[in-house]
């Protein structure tokens, strides 16, 4: 397919001041994340309380708190990409219906197990969706000049969701029960379903590639632009449009095996530590003699130290590239999950604070990986590339809590774990530092 045609639409965006209309759609995007961050974290908050009713084992947790990311996964991998089928829009929609009915339905489950790991994956199902597309609708809304900074602050969206979920969560629990948390967040996102289906337009890079009558997609092109005060195009390029399939073969055509390797591994790595740390940290404090209200408390600050990084990140992305920051980020992270694990502080305003600076160096840099991704994969394949990575990147945060689990299980420690999952990251920081964007 020739690329006339989006180069042309950019160049209207990109010349434009941004408008009312793309606040909008990056606030909407942001929004998606929010939502997706506080159903994530929201298991990780209620697990003591929901293990206290339920008396369920060290094992059983880990696989209820990957039964969402398994969901992520799925989601991601092979619902994602069809937004380069049917459209960012209503790939979105879809999925907030799926996280929505989801909640609300984990507040009323029967004390089972097997029930709760089915309606968990389900949920992460559009999650998965949610995570790519909402990063590829905002960086084709955004111009060029802007686009690593909107990005990477729509995807911050899942860090503030995660961050407000802590303490929102316990006051739900003292009061009304962990099930409520769940209804409350469902109910939102519902609500969330009717913003978006009234308020996001579909991307017009994505009209713009579709086959079809060239007369009405002229006219749904201009309509966009004209709501984002871009001047209207007269005509589009003269073009040949080549159905596009989806298939994740097209990932590795041209030059963009090498790198579609190297954002898989990257994604896997970071992900491991990320959901091991957001799965766990209020379940290894209570472990450790301390009380839920301080567990909960450290993982509101290990995700506030996120939000404050990929401000940052998100700053220095306009006048540089991605990578070397990402990297050390990524390295610093494992550095300091390494301090914790050696020095062993019994203060709990020094193992919070360590546990700031880690959220704000590892979260920062994996939410920047997205800007990143979404600049190394062209329109037609962004939303599949972004989903793929996403995806194959989970089976390192489904493996993580299963395993963290086991090893609980068998008497490891909070520190001894921090340890292990340093590993990673020190990893995923050698190999980002190679690439170019």
């Amino acid at each position: 397919m020739s690329t006339s045609i989006v180069e042309s639409v950019r160049h209207h965006i990109d010349k434009a001041p941004i408008s009312v209309t793309q606040y909008i759609v990056f606030a909407i995007a942001f929004m998606l994340n929010v939502v997706d961050g506080f159903d994530v974290v929201a298991m990780s908050v209620a697990m003591p309380s929901l293990t206290a009713d339920w008396g369920i084992s060290a094992t059983e947790k880990g696989y209820i708190l990957s039964a969402a990311l398994i969901g992520m996964t799925l989601g991601a991998m092979f619902l994602a990409p069809f937004a380069d089928k049917i459209g960012r829009r209503n790939i979105l929609l879809i999925a907030t219906v799926m996280i929505g009915v989801s909640m609300v339905v984990t507040g009323f489950i029967p004390q089972s197990v097997e029930w709760m790991i089915a309606i968990r994956a389900v949920s992460g199902l559009g999650i998965g969706i949610i995570f790519a597309n909402s990063a590829t609708i905002g960086a084709e809304f955004a111009p060029e000049k802007a686009r690593n900074l909107v990005v990477t602050i729509i995807v911050m969206g899942y860090a503030a969701g995660a961050t407000i979920v802590g303490p929102i969560a316990n006051a739900i629990i003292e009061s009304s029960g962990w099930e409520m948390v769940f209804v409350y967040g469902g109910l939102f996102t519902l609500l969330m379903t009717v913003v978006l289906y009234f308020y996001l337009p579909e991307s017009i890079e994505f009209i713009a590639t579709q086959q079809g009558n060239e007369n009405d997609k002229l006219y749904k092109i201009n309509s966009i632009l004209s709501s984002m005060g871009c001047t209207a195009m007269r005509e589009l390029p003269v073009h040949q449009v080549e159905k596009q399939r989806i298939s994740v073969t097209n990932l590795f055509k041209a030059d963009l095996g090498k790198q579609t390797v190297g954002v898989w591994v990257i994604y896997f790595m970071g992900f491991m530590s990320l959901y091991f740390l957001m799965s766990w940290i209020p379940t290894l404090f209570v472990n450790s003699g301390y009380e839920r209200a301080e567990g909960i408390a450290a993982l509101t600050l290990y995700n506030l130290g996120a939000v404050a990084c990929i401000v940052l990140i998100g700053l220095i992305a306009t006048k540089i590239k991605l990578a070397k920051p990402i990297a050390i980020y990524f390295i610093g992270s494992a550095l300091f999950l390494a301090v914790v694990a050696y020095w062993q502080p019994t203060s709990v305003f020094w193992l919070n604070t360590l546990i700031f600076i880690i959220g704000f160096l590892l979260q920062g840099a994996f939410t920047a990986m997205y800007a990143m991704a979404a600049r190394v994969y062209p329109t037609s394949v962004r939303a599949t590339g972004i989903g793929w990575a996403a995806g194959l990147g989970r089976i390192g945060a489904i493996l993580s809590p299963i395993v963290a689990g086991y090893l609980v299980a068998a008497q490891w420690g909070m520190y001894d774990l921090f340890m292990l999952f340093a590993l990673p990251l020190l990893i995923a920081g050698v190999i980002v530092y190679w690439f170019k964007h």
